[in-house]
């Protein structure tokens, strides 16, 4: 079963089944790297998705075979409706992609780097020039109009690369790692730039990324990857369900604890206890405060602070990791 959206009449930009990709190295003795599984997924048009997990897991050799730059070994691959195989270079024209290793032609400008590439999609003369100069100021790349590509910051590279992938207006845009490189009040004016154009022109986004509290603003859906297979798909909320990921009760305390009794009861999933703090790990912290509070009465500790905190997607990420 493709993992995903289900439901009559909905329409996906990306539908994948049974995708497999393996890597071969060395010369005398061949060393084979199953990079991709059996990859089943499903990405409903208009949506947001977020594909996360470890380094190597996958990601980008997923996202480099549905963006044409990599062929898959097996498994179906449907883009924008048509397959990768067959209609590549129409699919090419309605998508486009961004890398966190940015890599552009290093004598030319910034302006040259996205006139070539706005030549390369087929925009004619005025409309080039035209888009080009919008996206020197969506993306605040006026100042390096003129400056080489190799004379540019890493983030101002970062921004180039994010620029270019918008030269088409894509129906589908992939992100891998789009914020990399970049601090974080030009991460948080790119991540509206990016919600922006999803929301107002109705493009789908599929974005791996390291970050976990970008995915989680981002992403409507998670698709986990690891060790090329996805494991789990969701929303956060959702995998957190699945996971038994629940709610830190922070506690710090003095007096006597005896940890395994606390550990024992009802809905503690997991405890930790340093010195005079404790984290106490609970299915429903709002269920279980009463019965943690009596413990402590009992064992005559005295709590001087107690802090809530709901699991996160990087609890998550850490929990599927493993």
């Amino acid at each position: 079963m493709r993992i995903g959206v289900e439901a009559e009449g909905l329409n996906f930009a990306v539908e994948v089944k049974g995708l497999r990709k393996t890597f071969a190295s060395g010369l005398l003795r061949k060393r084979k790297k199953e990079a991709l599984k059996g990859v089943d997924l499903c990405v409903p048009q208009g949506a947001f998705w977020g594909i996360l997990g470890p380094n190597g897991a996958g990601k980008t050799t997923l996202l480099s075979i549905l963006s044409s730059l990599l062929t898959p070994d097996a498994g179906e691959v449907i883009v924008l409706g048509k397959d990768i195989r067959t209609h590549a270079s129409d699919i090419c024209r309605r998508i486009n992609l961004t890398s966190g290793n940015a890599n552009f032609l290093w004598s030319m400008t910034v302006r040259e780097n996205l006139a070539y590439y706005g030549m390369l999609y087929g925009l004619p003369k005025k409309a080039r020039s035209r888009k080009v100069e919008e996206l020197l100021d969506l993306f605040e790349l006026g100042d390096f109009a003129h400056v080489q590509f190799n004379e540019l910051s890493t983030g101002t590279k970062q921004k180039l690369s994010l620029a270019k992938s918008l030269i088409n207006d894509p129906e589908l845009l992939f992100l891998d790692e789009p914020t990399v490189g970049l601090d974080p009040d030009a991460a948080h004016r790119i991540r509206e730039s990016i919600q922006r154009l999803q929301r107002e022109k109705g493009t789908t986004v599929l974005m791996s990324t390291h970050y976990m509290r970008e995915a989680e603003m981002l992403c409507e859906q998670i698709a986990f990857l690891k060790s090329g297979a996805i494991r789990a798909c969701g929303t956060p909320q959702e995998l957190k369900r699945e996971l038994r990921l629940g709610d830190t009760i922070s506690v710090t305390f003095s007096g006597p604890l005896r940890a395994p009794r606390l550990e024992a009861l009802e809905g503690v999933l997991r405890l930790q206890v340093s010195d005079s703090t404790c984290r106490i790990l609970v299915d429903n912290h709002r269920s279980r405060l009463p019965g943690i509070f009596d413990f402590f009465v009992d064992e005559k500790a005295t709590i001087h602070d107690l802090r809530i905190q709901e699991s996160d997607l990087e609890d998550v990420f850490i929990a599927f990791a493993k």
